[in-house]
């Protein structure tokens, strides 16, 4: 029962921190990074921060009853909700500056870093399912085939390109494909017996 509660609850905070998270970027320019919505001033920097600490709530949320289908699954979500949290609590500066374009202040590698590595254990849990028997091999390879390839254009954006319009874009719906991959994975969860 706890699982099924647990699934269920992972797929109302996830949807909730997207949809937040989509009204608070929703007014800044495409060429930025959606973390520039989280700076302080900023027009909706608190929604931001409220909205990532919903998906990291359904990230931990979800790993409780990924832990039926794989321990490893379980851990790698279990260890991306801090680092989702922490990403909505050390907010980067103004600009968002990363490297190696730009120069940043530590606390702009913290935040990047913590955002980058929730992003990193999403993608493994991802594989992770897809490499399971049914059912869960099903919600792995769609996951593979919706989020894989924004996340790897967003991360050559961050590398090759810098600030611009591909890199905003890319990273706006690799965000949009990694919380809806887990929407329907706790939903999924959740009619589970």
């Amino acid at each position: 029962m706890i699982p099924r509660w647990s699934a269920t609850a992972s797929a109302a905070t996830g949807c909730t921190g997207a949809a937040g998270l989509t009204a608070a970027v929703a007014t800044s320019p495409p060429a930025t990074y959606v973390s520039e919505s989280g700076v302080p001033g900023a027009p909706h920097a608190g929604l931001y921060a409220a909205s990532m600490l919903f998906l990291a709530l359904s990230l931990a949320l979800l790993a409780i009853p990924a832990r039926r289908s794989c321990w490893l699954i379980a851990a790698s979500l279990a260890l991306a909700a801090p680092l989702a949290a922490v990403s909505s609590a050390v907010h980067c500066s103004p600009g968002c500056p990363l490297p190696p374009y730009e120069s940043p202040a530590p606390r702009d590698l913290v935040h990047a870093g913590a955002a980058i590595a929730a992003l990193l254990l999403c993608a493994l849990a991802i594989l992770l399912y897809a490499l399971r028997p049914p059912p869960d091999r099903w919600t792995g390879r769609l996951g593979i085939a919706v989020a894989y390839p924004p996340l790897l254009l967003s991360a050559a954006g961050i590398l090759f390109a810098g600030r611009s319009l591909f890199t905003g874009v890319t990273e706006r719906v690799a965000l949009v494909a990694v919380s809806a991959w887990v929407v329907l994975t706790a939903i999924r969860h959740s009619k589970r017996p």
